[in-house]
């Protein structure tokens, strides 16, 4: 039992751990994730509607905090702090987490729990039932020796919640330190726009009046067809298949022209969720940057009116295009932030709130692969 209990612990640690520093690494995806349950609950319990739109403005404190709960019951468990009280907030989180994975896999409604972030993706039954390995353990260790540990010294708690919290806060002001998504600096998005293998598929045919499965047509001119089915689809999937740039009632095919040249993306996913005050240095590095021939272009979700309100505001003098918000906040967790390309490669990616130099952007430019 002695060794059980080591082994169950190590594991418990391990995953809360590893789970908690890939949300805190990028707390901005792990707020959308849970203003997307926040929604979906609205919809489906209209009689607490108000109770579940209430979290939707808390989300991101809710993201640091319950991220970096998920690091401080690991430590406290693995340092043997109030043993039996840990578990017990264990099996309620793990509790809660099954509710959500279970209803998400059940009426097939958030289709990534996004448990371990952008990072590893899992279904909502892998999730669940990840969920449910989790809760028996920890279960389990309550009948065994471990729950008789009991250090009071509360000092690695205390440490282990303010280096949580400062790593959330930190990603969320100056972005993700390592970022995981498809849009990431040295990644070319046209080529993540293509499959990355070929499809591969399996055939069932009726031959002899039995029904085989084969990995080619066959070649019996009596076989009579049932069905296909691809065997590599999610291996064989581009990793972005919604970057799309638009102007309306425009026919130029500005996707394919951010693939040209040098450009520079102001990107603001919607004009009331912004740190609008940083557009004043960035139309003065956007001036900058059009001397030196890098074309510099703004893209958002909002509405033409609005953009062009804070265009004339801040005096941007670059265009504006549409791209869909969930492609903006996927590309960078930052309004406004800046996009760097070169030839549809990515060179750069900075935040509101650390914003570069023309020197830096020059720097970035010259960096090859």
């Amino acid at each position: 039992m002695r060794q059980y209990s080591r082994i169950a612990t190590f594991l418990l640690v391990f995953i809360f751990l590893f789970s908690g520093l890939i949300k805190l690494n990028d707390p901005i995806g792990t707020q959308l994730k849970l203003e997307e349950y926040f929604d979906v609950f609205s919809q489906d319990f209209p009689a607490m509607e108000g109770f579940w739109k209430f979290w939707i403005p808390f989300a991101l404190p809710l993201s640091i905090l319950l991220s970096s709960l998920e690091i401080v019951l690991g430590i406290a468990l693995w340092a043997n702090y109030r043993t039996k009280q840990v578990l017990w907030t264990f099996l309620g989180l793990l509790g809660f987490f099954g509710f959500l994975t279970f209803y998400s896999a059940y009426f097939n409604k958030v289709t990534d729990c996004g448990c371990f972030g952008e990072t590893i993706k899992l279904t909502p039954w892998t999730s669940f039932f990840k969920d449910v390995f989790l809760f028996v353990l920890a279960l389990s260790l309550l009948f065994t020796d471990k729950v008789k540990s009991f250090n009071k010294n509360l000092s690695p708690v205390i440490i282990s919640a303010v280096i949580s919290v400062t790593l959330g806060v930190y990603c969320y002001f100056y972005l993700p330190i390592n970022d995981g998504l498809p849009y990431a600096i040295g990644d070319n998005i046209p080529q993540n726009m293509k499959s990355r293998e070929a499809l591969r598929f399996s055939y069932v045919y009726k031959i002899n009046g039995k029904e085989e499965t084969l990995t080619e047509m066959p070649t019996d001119t009596q076989a009579v067809f049932v069905s296909m089915q691809a065997l590599n689809e999610k291996e064989a999937r581009p990793l972005i298949t919604d970057y799309r740039i638009w102007v309306e009632n425009d026919t130029v095919d500005y996707t394919a022209e951010s693939f040209k040249g040098k450009k520079l993306m102001v990107i603001i996913p919607n004009v009331h969720h912004s740190h609008l005050e940083a557009l004043k240095q960035i139309g003065i590095l956007a001036n900058e940057a059009s001397k030196k021939g890098i074309t510099v272009w703004l893209l958002s979700a909002s509405s033409d009116e609005e953009v062009n309100a804070i265009r004339h505001e801040y005096q941007l003098n670059f265009p504006a295009m549409s791209v869909d918000t969930k492609v903006l906040k996927t590309i960078i967790r930052s309004s406004p932030g800046l996009w760097l390309l070169n030839q549809g490669t990515v060179r750069g990616k900075w935040s509101a709130y650390h914003l570069p130099s023309i020197e830096d952007i020059d720097q970035s430019l010259l960096t090859t692969d």
